[in-house]
């Protein structure tokens, strides 16, 4: 428990993040505005302090439950052959696996109904920056990186290539997340960046809602069919309903009602 939850290392993660990202943001705004009166700027950092450990929490369950059930599925020889390879090796494999499983289960978080009463909460966000990156349901979250989760650990990964791929996935996340007018050319098609997630994030019309899943390989929307990558950013942000602006609300607001997208 305490090494899931410890005041001391997530306030200094905080301070890291404002450090790297109010000045990037203020550099480079894509949208100018005061950061601190944006709509709901306080509940997203309440997901930022609690949301997260609940989460963490949530996720060893789950995954202890998971995996009691599947250690049938547990194959040594290819564990062997696995671990056998050069570290990088095994770092690219892992986010590939890792990349693949988060993909479809970030997909069906928007085309199941139930989850997306969940992941709404995440997309109600109407302005983007690393605040609202945090902004998210637990029991979402939890299912999302559980279909990654599980195949690298079924696979035998050590502890540090997983520990890798949860930084740079949370790392990456905040930055998508940005509110910066940053592009990086043809380097967008190959690794998420900022203008990929925002069009995750759009509400202007149909054709543009429910693409670029991926977190960090945008190969896998130009595979199943869901890249959208055009010059601009999105115009308009957030859901067809509206959401609590209060943190609590927004965990409950799952089973309260259905949320459309």
């Amino acid at each position: 428990m305490v090494q899931l939850i410890n005041p001391a290392r997530l306030l200094l993660g905080f301070v890291v993040v404002v450090a790297i990202f109010v000045p990037l943001e203020a550099l480079f705004p894509l949208v100018r505005r005061q950061f601190w009166q944006r709509p709901g700027v306080w509940a997203d950092l309440a997901h930022f302090f609690i949301t997260g450990g609940i989460r963490k929490l949530l996720t060893l369950f789950v995954t202890f439950v998971l995996l009691t059930l599947l250690g049938f599925l547990v194959y040594p020889p290819l564990q062997h052959t696995l671990l056998a390879l050069p570290r990088w090796m095994q770092f690219l494999i892992a986010i590939f696996i890792y990349e693949l499983g988060t993909y479809w289960g970030h997909r069906w978080a928007h085309t199941v109904p139930l989850l997306w009463r969940f992941h709404a909460v995440h997309h109600s966000s109407e302005h983007l920056d690393w605040a609202a990156a945090s902004r998210l349901h637990p029991i979402d979250q939890t299912f999302i990186r559980i279909c990654g989760i599980i195949p690298v650990y079924l696979l035998g990964f050590t502890k540090e290539t997983f520990g890798f791929l949860i930084a740079l996935d949370a790392l990456l996340a905040i930055f998508i997340h940005a509110n910066v007018r940053l592009r990086f050319g043809p380097l967008e098609w190959l690794v998420a960046t900022p203008v990929f997630h925002h069009w995750h994030h759009a509400n202007e019309n149909p054709g543009t809602t429910n693409k670029n899943y991926a977190g960090l390989l945008p190969c896998f929307d130009w595979l199943f069919g869901t890249l959208h990558l055009p010059k601009r950013y999105p115009a308009r942000y957030g859901i067809a309903e509206p959401m609590s602006q209060n943190y609590l609300g927004q965990l409950a607001q799952p089973f309260r009602k259905k949320t459309k997208f």
